[in-house]
């Protein structure tokens, strides 16, 4: 199946998924739509119920004595968002904002001349649509939060009860030896899949060159490959939505409002009052006599700051908005940016294309690595997700062009030369890029899709350490198993590196800025000590403060929805505290 047939079928698998949700059979499990009026007086208006907003909206509202609206760009999530085995169904559908970047150099060599910016517009957010992993960083990850902000209250022996709070771990083996770290009791659960022969193996390959298997990088080490822990329990994903906000769902004093965009922060002076959003094309006003908690993500909370009058005075003027406060918003994005590789593995006589038994499933293995290029490193330098795919099901050329958005050829070149066999796709990522990118409005139009340029490889350094990455990693492919079985990397005869020597630096340049991608980790367009302080209060105004990704100033060794939740649970505690 080529990876353009591929595309095709998902587009048309997505479109029951929007008959259904049009039904509104699936929205028996989300709050229900309030009845909006005018000028409406909240203690609590959150904007955005990704993750952090459906955190901080069950926080705020338990105990029944604030009232708090939740207002939201997009609808309830299909049933397809709980259910593990069709996550790749919904990037590049209704429920993703499918925001593109520029069309710069290095975005200039993906599908359709872009990089593909994967964003949740739904209840629960990306985290209803992204690869529901959960990895937190390192203790020096906090520990550096603390530093960048002097506020030792984010150092890591500090956030920890914050991780604890969230989760709901389900793992003897886990709790047993690491159960300092974790937490039973929380919304969210989190399980391992059952280890089998083939993820033997390979843990086993990739030790033999130098990556200990470890249980648990949640804990207190940090380097090493795992079968990772998922936000996935009872047969469902674990989202934020879910775990938080339908168990609330019926409270009298939760208010949550869907398909309404807000448009505005309004201000008295210096002081957040309201907002403005649209419902429905119609225009309202609310106010808030408490706080306004911006939960909207990283393109959308600063694109909302700004058009709200808090961003750089010379953008903002261009677009004739009042300046309320001139502060670096949007500014500083950071991804993990992603190089993807692909390994044949075992080898099959004839190929029988077959369907996913049980899509309630997590339907493929996965094994995380961090890992360091020099191995005696306790802090890892790149973090690998590598999906074994088996040779009988076709999610290779799926995430390779719907998820990940490379071109066809490509995608169509790997499918080829793995026929018949299993497979390994790897997403090689750094996790701390000295590269960065910027948020911009596009217009004073609040409709219009924020510019997102990525900024990846804008540092050359960053491209010197991803071929060392690289090259570090392939060396699996010298172990005993490995080469037992005949595997090898496929994908490496690009005409664009043609003029390039085989296995050279220059050749891995060539190919890393061709298979190119984000993986989805943007944070720190609004970071604390430039545009929020270390309680996350927007700096130079009043009772408005913001709570996402956005907010990080340095991104965590991980995958960043662990931290996310985390720091809206700390976030509901310093919101309490600060309007007793």
């Amino acid at each position: 199946m080529g990876a353009s047939t591929s595309t095709e079928l998902i587009q048309i698998a997505q479109i029951p998924l929007a008959l259904l949700a049009i039904t509104g059979l699936d929205g028996i499990l989300w709050p229900t739509q309030t009845l909006l009026q005018d000028n409406a007086i909240y203690d609590y208006i959150v904007v955005g119920a990704g993750s952090a907003g459906c955190v901080v909206a069950r926080r705020l509202a338990e105990g029944g004595n604030s009232s708090v609206l939740v207002l939201e760009a997009g609808d309830d999530p299909p049933i397809t968002a709980m259910i593990a085995g069709a996550f790749d169904l919904l990037p590049g559908s209704y429920v993703d904002y499918n925001y593109t970047s520029t069309r710069d150099e290095y975005a200039a060599r993906s599908q359709n001349n872009y990089t593909m910016l994967t964003a949740g517009k739904m209840l629960g957010g990306s985290d209803s649509l992204n690869h529901f992993i959960h990895t937190r960083g390192t203790e020096y990850d906090y520990n550096c939060w603390a530093k960048i902000t002097n506020d030792d209250s984010w150092r890591y022996d500090n956030v920890l009860p914050y991780f604890k709070k969230s989760e709901r771990v389900d793992d003897p083996e886990i709790l047993q030896a690491y159960g300092e770290y974790h937490g039973v009791n929380g919304p969210m659960g989190i399980t391992r899949q059952p280890e089998n022969d083939t993820v033997g193996d390979l843990l086993k390959s990739f030790a033999e060159v130098g990556n200990p298997t470890v249980l648990d990088l949640n804990a207190n080490v940090y380097v090493g490959y795992t079968q990772p822990q998922y936000m996935f329990a009872d047969r469902k994903r674990q989202t934020p939505a879910y775990t938080y906000l339908k168990p609330i769902k019926d409270y009298s004093n939760l208010h949550v409002s869907k398909n309404t965009r807000v448009t505005k922060i309004i201000f008295e002076g210096n002081v957040a009052v309201g907002v403005e959003a649209v419902f429905k094309g119609k225009t309202y006003r609310f106010r808030a006599t408490k706080e306004i908690i911006v939960c909207a993500g990283v393109y959308n909370t600063p694109q909302l700051l700004m058009l709200s009058g808090i961003g750089h005075r010379r953008h903002l003027k261009s677009f004739n908005i009042d300046v309320i406060q001139d502060l670096p918003v949007g500014d500083n994005l950071v991804d993990q940016v992603a190089v993807s590789l692909v390994h044949k593995l075992k080898q099959y006589p004839i190929p029988i294309p077959a369907i996913p038994s049980d899509i309630t499933k997590i339907p493929f293995p996965i094994l995380v690595g961090s890992a360091a290029v020099n191995k005696t490193k306790q802090i890892p330098e790149y973090q690998t997700f590598n999906i074994f795919l088996a040779h009988d099901l076709p999610y290779l050329t799926i995430a390779c062009a719907q998820v990940f958005g490379l071109r066809n050829e490509i995608c169509d070149r790997w499918q080829k030369q793995v026929e018949s066999r299993d497979s390994l796709y790897t997403l090689l990522t750094l996790l701390q890029p000295k590269s960065r990118g910027r948020v911009r409005l596009a217009s004073s139009n609040p409709f219009d899709d924020p510019v997102v340029t990525t900024g990846y490889f804008d540092k050359d350094e960053d491209l010197i350490k991803m071929v060392a990455y690289v090259k570090d990693f392939i060396s699996v492919g010298d172990t005993e198993y490995f080469k037992q079985i005949g595997a090898g990397l496929v994908g490496l005869n690009l005409r664009e590196c043609a003029d390039k020597e085989a296995g050279s630096d220059e050749f891995w340049k060539c190919y890393i800025l061709n298979h190119a991608s984000s993986p989805y980790h943007q944070t720190s367009t609004c970071p604390m000590g430039r545009v929020v302080d270390s309680q996350l209060l927007v700096k130079g105004v009043e009772r408005l403060r913001v709570v996402d990704a956005s907010v990080m100033p340095r991104i965590p060794r991980a995958a960043p929805n662990a931290a996310v939740i985390m720091l809206a649970e700390k976030a509901s505690d310093m919101i309490k505290d600060a309007n007793q």
